[in-house]
């Protein structure tokens, strides 16, 4: 069905120049790895496709530099090279070195890698805060991994030639390693002597090639778990690199076994994930691996249960050493509301012990990491909002972030998301009273929608409204005094799991529809200014910004409010203006794929809006045929034209059968089958419209 394999249509460079924040980085590495190869660039310079000096290259958790003879230190080591001279793959990243004439390529193992080089003279490692031992050819370095955290790796090196152990500026130096030579590493967080049986299980023995074609094939099977026809090349690439970057974190930190767990630094039995950005990831990145692997999303919920039996609590924004105070919400919840609602088996029971605790006993200030329920928590709980401060009020809750404030609106608006998903487990366990509660706190969204401005608004926690309040520019940078990141342009969608009731405040679908087309058409009020104070709303389409996580949702809208001709409308311009095979092809921050995720799952013409019901939005697709590999087989969407650029869905037929739905189930999809759009140039306001 295609030119290429999946992982040689994927360009590790798109968005590798941020339109304003941060870019991306052109990773090699196996799905859910944290042993990645990137270049390290000159310091400062974020945009990597236009950086032209390499400082040095990841070798598992600290860095190697290749250099010639005349070098005497790492900074020595430093050389420029064309960005033509770079092959950039999801399996390995390759580059010429011009300064030392040097050639370097590199793959990686779930647990290490392995660089192939030419025409050095000197290997660099770095060495801070390592202890070094020879041992058997191969050195073995400890280090400390965090500043305020035990957590210990141990790196096990095979390098060719002449080893000096010398600190002397923090570096080991390998001198006389041969004209072209390999050196190889791997990595634990358990014990010295399991990072050697790692190193004998995935590199003892192996080469360059060898790595390269197996990590390879890794790629091969989980990018060809969806197939695509029809399109242009360059969206293929677009496409594929979309998915690619869709499988990057959670991190797998399991050990053959065992694994170091920074929740309770302890080792334990059994698999271990961490490392998420949760409120980026739980929109679509989380819904994407949960229907291309479920069998590995099964163990990322497993991992959030564990992450709250060792630490007390269920984490909002997980790291290798904890949870971060990072963002609003307790957005476990999502994950797994969406895993039950989609038949992923974990404890529910004790997930829903975390979630009921960060539900009812931890603050929900934003960027404030487990500590009590405060004064404006019981607000939400009593009165159902969090309260604002009056324009130019001080602080006085000693909780509260000095920069990123309450961001009363926000919270409001995901923390009712999130109580809607604690009610749907809570549902599950039958536990009535608790449902009843989370449903109530549910609505609360309603409590903050001014109906005469006709936006989200804040409130005092008296609850009245505050007076001077700007929907557009109001709350100061980023709008944090209201928002996160965004505005109210943006947030008055942010009730993804009640959109009947968000249409009742507003006046009807049709009006929410109406609102919808003032959102894409409203302009910023001159986007320097704009930007300046809500930099993360980039991609803007009138006041609306694809490139942020708030919006991602907002396009399908349309479907459940009678126009989804619009969704397919809306979405294509989106998808051909901000999406496409260039290092300024992603219009926002990738935030470690979610970004991505949004495109690899609208590209296919369907969208799961709310994580935790069973459904999916459908638009037209970019493909004439997306083949699916899911658990009853494969699931095909034929959209012919769809690829040479019709956008309109005309008629729909699943398994044979019309179907006038703008929506189609999990169950649906999983079961295998075969969904069949007549497409057209023209908008068909007839179809879809059925319930």
């Amino acid at each position: 069905m295609i030119k290429k394999t999946p992982a040689e249509y994927v360009n590790p460079y798109i968005g590798t120049i941020g339109h304003l924040l941060t870019a991306t980085r052109p990773v090699a590495a196996l799905p859910h790895s944290p042993v990645q190869i990137f270049p390290t660039v000159a310091p400062g310079m974020q945009d990597y496709f236009l950086s032209d000096r390499i400082v040095s290259f990841p070798l598992c958790t600290i860095s190697v530099m290749f250099a010639d003879k005349n070098a005497a230190d790492m900074a020595a080591a430093v050389s420029h090279f064309d960005i033509s001279a770079v092959k950039s793959h999801p399996y390995s990243y390759s580059v010429y070195l011009e300064d030392s004439d040097i050639d370097v390529s590199g793959s990686t193992t779930m647990h290490g890698c392995v660089y192939r080089v030419t025409n050095a003279a000197k290997i660099f490692i770095r060495s801070e805060g390592t202890v070094c031992t020879a041992e058997n050819g191969k050195l073995l370095l400890e280090k400390k991994e965090g500043k305020n955290s035990p957590r210990r790796s141990w790196t096990v090196i095979a390098v060719p030639g002449t080893v000096e152990c010398s600190y002397v500026d923090g570096c080991i130096t390998v001198t006389d390693p041969g004209d072209e030579f390999e050196i190889a590493a791997a990595v634990s967080y358990v014990s010295a002597e399991k990072a050697k049986e790692i190193f004998a299980l995935e590199l003892e023995g192996k080469t360059y090639e060898t790595v390269a074609a197996e990590s390879k094939a890794v790629w091969e099977d989980l990018l060809g778990r969806v197939k695509v026809r029809g399109g242009s090349e360059e969206f293929k690439t677009t496409y594929y690199t979309a998915l690619y970057r869709s499988f990057g974190k959670m991190y797998d930190y399991s050990e053959y076994g065992s694994y170091y767990s920074g929740y309770d630094n302890t080792v334990h039995e059994g698999s271990f994930y961490t490392v998420d950005q949760l409120w980026d990831s739980f929109r679509s990145m989380h819904p994407l691996q949960l229907l291309l692997e479920p069998e590995n999303h099964k163990k990322m919920l497993d991992s959030y249960v564990d992450m709250y039996r060792q630490s007390g609590a269920m984490p909002s924004f997980p790291s290798e050493n904890g949870d971060r105070p990072v963002m609003i919400g307790f957005h476990a919840a999502s994950l797994f509301a969406d895993g039950l609602a989609k038949g992923i088996d974990t404890d529910y029971t004790a997930a829903y012990e975390g979630m009921y605790r960060n539900a009812t006993e931890i603050t929900m200030l934003p960027w404030v990491a487990d500590k009590p329920a405060n004064e404006l928590d019981r607000c939400y709980y009593e009165k159902g909002f969090f309260p604002s401060l009056e324009i130019g009020q001080e602080e006085w809750v000693k909780d509260a972030h000095d920069f990123e404030r309450r961001q009363c609106l926000a919270v409001t608006l995901e923390h009712a998301y999130d109580d809607w998903c604690a009610a749907q487990v809570a549902k599950h366990l039958g536990k009535d009273d608790d449902y009843a509660m989370f449903m109530k706190r549910s609505k609360n969204y309603a409590n903050i929608y001014n109906r005469e401005l006709g936006f989200m608004a804040p409130k005092n926690a008296a609850g009245n409204w505050i007076e001077g309040y700007d929907p557009m520019r109001g709350g100061g940078q980023g709008g944090r005094a209201y928002f996160a990141e965004c505005n109210a342009y943006t947030f008055n969608f942010s009730v993804w799991h009640d959109i009947d009731g968000l249409a009742e405040l507003m006046g009807g679908h049709d009006r929410v529809c109406d609102r919808l087309d003032e959102l894409f058409t409203t302009p910023a009020p001159g986007k320097y200014g704009f930007l300046d104070q809500f930099p993360d709303s980039t991609g803007l389409m009138g006041m609306f910004c694809m490139g942020n996580e708030p919006s991602f949702h907002i396009p399908y809208f349309y479907n459940y409010c009678g126009k989804p001709w619009m969704t397919q409308r809306r979405l294509r311009t989106i998808i051909e203006l901000w999406f496409t095979n260039s290092p300024l092809g992603i219009c926002g921050d990738d935030d470690s794929g979610a970004m991505s995720s949004w495109l690899a799952f609208s590209a296919l013409g369907i969208y799961p809006v709310c994580p935790g019901k069973s459904e999916y939005a459908l638009t037209s697709p970019m493909f004439d045929e997306i083949e699916l590999t899911v658990p009853g087989g494969t699931f095909v969407i034929r959209a012919e034209g769809a690829g040479d650029g019709l956008r309109y869905i005309k008629s729909a037929k699943l398994n044979g059968q019309d179907y006038n739905k703008a929506f189609l189930t999990h169950a649906d999809l999983t079961a295998g089958g075969e969904l069949v759009l007549e497409m057209s140039d023209r908008p068909n306001k007839a179809w879809g419209l059925d319930k």
